[in-house]
């Protein structure tokens, strides 16, 4: 049986811990100077919070491996000119769905599906935006270029359909 430090080469373990070393450079944990403090994250949750929804949907039996049934789940408005929510790809369901998005202050306006990821775990519904008349919100902009390893996050989202958390 072949050792698997002979596979490396002619540099060896040093090789190793050299790749090693560069890859680690690459993915540096934040520094001091750049961290969140708790009056950021503060200000970027009340700016949030109001675009983040809660999201009930009832559904038939699509396929015989899917299961009927009605659940909650969250989502948030990615485009409020056009009505756009971003939750999971199992809320959007693969089969037909009725559902609607209940707002920070307890609007409840139906959503229709207009895409689910066959591959991600991603779906998006549709709503209409004059439907939201007491609530003032942003949209929460997709950005993936800007995610990477080590960034720090905060999850928010709702509690068995009730109300959001943080």
């Amino acid at each position: 049986m072949e050792d698997p430090l002979e596979r490396l080469g002619s540099e060896g373990v040093s090789g190793l811990e050299s790749s090693m070393k560069e890859l680690s450079m690459e993915i540096d944990p934040p520094s001091k100077e750049n961290l969140a403090t708790a009056k950021d994250w503060r200000r970027t949750l009340d700016k949030v919070i109001p675009a983040v929804v809660v999201l009930r949907t009832t559904a038939c039996r699509a396929f015989d491996t899917e299961s009927a049934g009605a659940g909650s789940a969250t989502g948030f408005v990615v485009d409020k000119r056009r009505g756009i929510i971003l939750t999971n790809r199992h809320v959007v369901k693969p089969g037909p769905v009725v559902a609607e998005a209940m707002f920070l202050n307890r609007d409840e306006i139906p959503v229709y599906p207009i895409y689910r990821d066959p591959v991600h775990d991603f779906g998006f519904f549709r709503y209409d935006p004059g439907a939201v008349q007491f609530l003032s919100y942003e949209e929460i902009p997709l950005a993936p270029e800007a995610a990477c390893v080590g960034l720090e996050i905060r999850v928010v989202g709702n509690d068995s359909g009730e109300k959001v958390y943080t």
